[in-house]
């Protein structure tokens, strides 16, 4: 059996009848056993199948069959290409938008003339292209209203067109974004409750000035105003195509007339235009690239009305007859509505999170609730979620509990997510948490915007949820690291306590804290005594030992969580207290001495004890002014320490009573003096 290339080509225009039974069916029956045939259309690229001049189906590659629902290959038999593809009316009647790139070769097969075809499925192309050609010739058509008019304008008029200008082009590359995310099946409705009149006026303001709607009437009707629950930025855009095919079906002067109604548990709203939709428009109005203008890819408004009205926000999209005069396109939704007080302001909704011991935890800062609730759900499996609605609210919250990361939105009524970035940055309390910001509307201004701000990544809505739970895996992973750094710099290599730049961050941030609260802030500072004759006589080695004994002994005074112990240099340690009067200091300064005397570690250079003595410096700032700087009180209490240590050492100095030395008179031979 040999297979070559057909030295002719079929006619032009051979009718695809359908093939009987007859040669091809014995044709067929040696094709489908020929192993050189076999191979040719397994190793052909896409679907590859083979005709018959007549255009009779006798042989397809095997993924073929099964990607088309074929049972074997007898079914080939009398079978047109264009109903293998549904690329023609069924006999059913059925139609599906499928395309194709479709390429010919003729073959001979032992003086069978045959056809082989290849089809390349490029549906997925087509919709890319067809989205892209509306939005540009959209873009093009208001770009051109940037064009100067053919009349000088008032300056009150020119503000007021490039403003609607700027309006519509945001509505555009909204809309664009919002298809795109629904085509690839990202788009997440964010519910939440909406009043129907609300709907209706931002629908109108989206049409004033439009040239739409020039030399036509749009009349919007009220109807019953209680609130129901939706995606309103959804809702928006399947009502804006909808009027935006009404419209170019309407004459001039004819009248476009737009309204809610309440009907049998559902709310709907309904567009309303002179003229009736033929027959064979009707059946196709809705596929997605079915257009009655001249351009090619124009047509998308009735397939992405739709697609998001019923697709997203599970509602009813479709039109009808009325009175043989009128179409009325209308989507139909379920109401809702809950409880009487949907309208009114309500407790953010935190997600329903088991406690996760050692998780993350992640602040989400949105006024949709809705889709606070969503990122709570698709969140609470890995991380424990707070949720805020607003950027006050969110700031609150951040600084009170301290998340691991904050998705921020960047548009927000009240305070808007910069600027709550910008607070948080200001903080001590929160400068150090990332922050991931999250927006509808975007561009190099709004993402030069968050990262001037100091948030470290921007992602877009629609949230496509494995990329969000990717970039928050990710930044969490940087910033455990950077904590990690972070603690180590922080942390005095010899003794591990604080060193003395975790000192001087952390009485910076008690100084504030403690003038915001009025409380009062305490330093205990001590200096071991005559250490450099000890280093000298014992070593270094038992130098270094030394100083992380008396490390761990100023930690062990401290009781409370918010205290810190620190190395501030050389034998020089510091207990910060906040929250502290001075008697309280007093106390913990008492209990350094007693452990030291407690420790008993010899020190036979020592003038004034056989043992290793410290001497104490106390301060304390009543209530913390903000005129002054927390330097201040750290010269304070370096100077009593000074006066302990000029006194005769191993004592407390300060405001106040001097303290006795516990081991008795005897081990203070320098007391009084």
């Amino acid at each position: 059996m040999a297979l070559t290339r057909a030295s002719h080509r079929p006619r032009p225009g051979v009718p695809a009848e359908r093939a009987g039974p007859g040669p091809a069916g014995g044709t067929a029956g040696q094709l489908l056993h020929h192993p050189l045939v076999r191979a040719l259309l397994e190793e052909l690229p896409g679907y590859a199948v083979l005709l018959t001049p007549q255009h009779g189906l006798v042989a397809a590659a095997g993924d073929t069959l099964e990607v088309l629902g074929l049972a074997g290959p007898g079914q080939l038999l009398g079978v047109r290409p264009g109903e293998l593809f549904r690329c023609v009316p069924m006999r059913d009647g059925r139609t599906c938008s499928r395309q194709f790139w479709v390429s010919r070769t003729a073959l001979c097969l032992d003086g069978q003339d045959l056809l082989l075809f290849l089809f390349r499925e490029t549906t997925a192309q087509k919709r890319r292209e067809a989205l892209e050609q509306v939005f540009l010739h959209d873009l093009l058509n208001l770009v051109g209203g940037l064009e100067p008019p053919a009349e000088p304008l008032e300056p009150a008029a020119a503000t007021a067109r490039m403003a609607e200008l700027s309006r519509q082009l945001t509505d555009q590359i909204h809309t664009q974004r919002i298809l795109l995310s629904a085509e690839a099946g990202r788009l997440i409705a964010a519910r939440r409750p909406v009043l129907p009149r609300d709907v209706l006026e931002r629908l109108e303001a989206s049409f004033t000035g439009s040239a739409r709607a020039s030399r036509k009437r749009l009349a919007f009707l009220d109807g019953p105003g209680e609130a129901f629950e939706c995606d309103p930025v959804l809702l928006d855009r399947v009502l804006v195509n909808l009027v935006k095919n009404a419209l170019e079906a309407t004459p001039e002067g004819g009248c476009v007339r737009v309204w809610h109604e309440r009907r049998d548990g559902r709310i709907g709203f309904l567009v309303e235009n002179p003229g009736l939709i033929g027959a064979e428009v009707a059946g196709r109005i809705f596929e997605r690239c079915f257009s009655t203008k001249a351009e090619w890819g124009r047509g998308l408004g009735a397939y992405g009305a739709k697609l998001l009205g019923e697709v997203f926000l599970g509602g009813e999209v479709g039109f009808a007859a009325q009175d043989g005069e009128r179409t009325r396109f209308f989507i139909w939704m379920p109401d809702g509505r809950s409880d009487p007080g949907l309208e009114a302001a309500a407790e953010p909704a935190q997600p329903h999170c088991p406690p996760l011991d050692g998780a993350d935890t992640l602040l989400v800062v949105d006024d949709s609730r809705t889709l606070c609730r969503l990122m709570g759900d698709l969140l609470c499996p890995r991380y424990r979620v707070l949720t805020a609605e607003n950027g006050r609210e969110g700031f609150a919250l951040a600084v009170q509990c301290r998340p691991d990361l904050i998705l921020l939105d960047m548009r927000m009524p009240d305070m808007d997510g910069v600027e709550v970035c910008r607070r948080l940055k200001q903080d001590f309390r929160t400068r150090e948490i990332p922050v991931l910001f999250l927006t509808a509307l975007g561009g190099e201004a709004d993402e030069m915007r968050a990262l001037e701000a100091g948030g470290i990544d921007f992602l877009q809505k629609p949230v496509n949820p494995p990329l969000l739970a990717a970039r928050i895996r990710n930044q969490l992973e940087l910033k455990h690291r950077q904590d990690r750094l972070r603690n180590l710099s922080l942390l005095d290599g010899l003794t591990g306590i604080a060193n003395r730049r975790r000192f001087d961050q952390y009485l910076e941030q008690e100084w504030q804290r403690c003038g915001r609260s009025g409380h009062p802030l305490s330093l205990v500072m001590g200096d071991v005594d005559f250490f450099k004759a000890y280093n000298d006589g014992y070593g270094h080695g038992r130098g270094d030992a030394c100083l992380r004994s008396v490390a761990q002994v100023f930690g062990r005074a401290l009781r409370r969580p918010a205290d810190l112990a620190a190395r501030y240099g050389g034998e020089e340690f510091v207990c910060v207290l906040p929250d502290t009067d001075p008697d309280g200091a007093r106390i913990v300064a008492d209990q350094v001495l007693a452990q030291m005397a407690d420790l008993a570690l010899p020190h036979a250079y020592s003038p004034v004890s056989g043992r290793v003595t410290v001497s104490v410096g106390l301060a304390t700032a009543v209530r913390p002014a903000s005129g002054r700087s927390w330097r201040g009180l750290v010269e304070e209490a370096d100077l009593w320490l000074y006066q302990a240590k000029a006194r005769g050492r191993n004592r407390i100095a300060g405001p106040g009573p001097e303290a006795a030395c516990p081991g008795g008179p005897e081990s203070c031979p320098g007391r009084g003096g």
